[in-house]
């Protein structure tokens, strides 16, 4: 009896380490089971991770390409003349601190030409004038001051472009002359709109004026009907480059021109001002 009460200890010893190791064996499962679960979810960062590193070296490509192909335009100096075409008069129609604009002919037409008072450039001012050079010769809209070319040899530089009868800032100035319609105004500022829309629609990279003002608009006659043209592309920056602060002139001047954090939208605050305050004497008053 003795025997059969240690064989039947033994026995139920045996099943509990039977049962342990059941135990045992289903949490080691269990466990088995959330690290193939937690594998699973590294997995899926990992192949979305992979993806997002596909989809950045296919933009970096991207924007490698339209770098070279800017870059590649802008080592294009198509827009070089000779100045042997250029005849130039005592007429002046205006002066800045850069240079003074004379008129004359250039292959026969009359046309409007900008004479630096800088024989020799700095190297700054050299990449400065290249590169609003390179920006007229590739803008081309009819409400756009129409840039035909610029010499670069070892005289005063010469800038060509049509002629235009005045600028607004002098029209404002000038109390003798007859005052702008409501409807001329609103001309005026649909065609500086349309022009700065083009701007800023341009492809591959939009290109940011920065410098809208009285002084930069043209105008000329059609229809017995002042027109305007937007000109002057000194500041003008192609959109996700450096941008410096207060290009142009403050009063024009939207908040964010302060900052370096540039877009379109700086150009748009004086055709605002122009187009939705008909009072005139409020323009004559902020370009004196």
């Amino acid at each position: 009896m003795e025997q059969l009460r240690v064989k039947e200890r033994q026995l139920r010893e045996r099943a509990q380490q039977v049962t342990n190791l059941q135990v045992r064996r289903e949490r080691a499962a269990a466990d088995l089971q959330v690290e193939q679960q937690k594998v699973a979810k590294l997995e899926k960062q990992q192949r979305d991770r992979d993806q997002d590193i596909v989809e950045l070296r296919n933009a970096l490509s991207a924007a490698k390409q339209r770098l070279s192909t800017n870059e590649s335009q802008l080592k294009t100096r198509d827009w070089v003349i000779s100045r042997n075409d250029i005849q130039e008069t005592d007429k002046c129609l205006g002066s800045g601190g850069l240079g003074r604009v004379l008129e004359g002919r250039y292959c026969g037409c009359a046309v409007a030409i900008k004479q630096l008072h800088h024989r020799t450039l700095s190297p700054d001012l050299r990449k400065l004038f290249e590169r609003e050079m390179d920006i007229a010769s590739r803008c081309r809209h009819p409400c756009l001051l129409q840039f035909i070319g610029a010499t670069q040899d070892d005289g005063n530089h010469l800038l060509v472009t049509e002629l235009m009868e005045k600028s607004l800032r002098a029209l404002l100035l000038q109390p003798s002359e007859q005052q702008l319609t409501d409807a001329e105004i609103a001309v005026i500022a649909l065609d500086v709109a349309l022009g700065l829309n083009y701007l800023h629609q341009r492809k591959p990279t939009a290109i940011v004026h920065r410098d809208v003002s009285s002084a930069n608009v043209l105008l000329w006659i059609r229809d017995k009907r002042w027109r305007g043209k937007l000109s002057d592309y000194g500041t003008a920056r192609f959109v996700g480059e450096v941008m410096t602060r207060s290009p142009g002139a403050m009063i024009y001047s939207a908040p964010e021109a302060a900052t370096s954090l540039q877009t379109v939208k700086v150009s748009w605050l004086f055709v605002c001002l122009f187009c939705f305050s008909c009072c005139r004497c409020f323009f004559v008053h902020v370009v004196k």
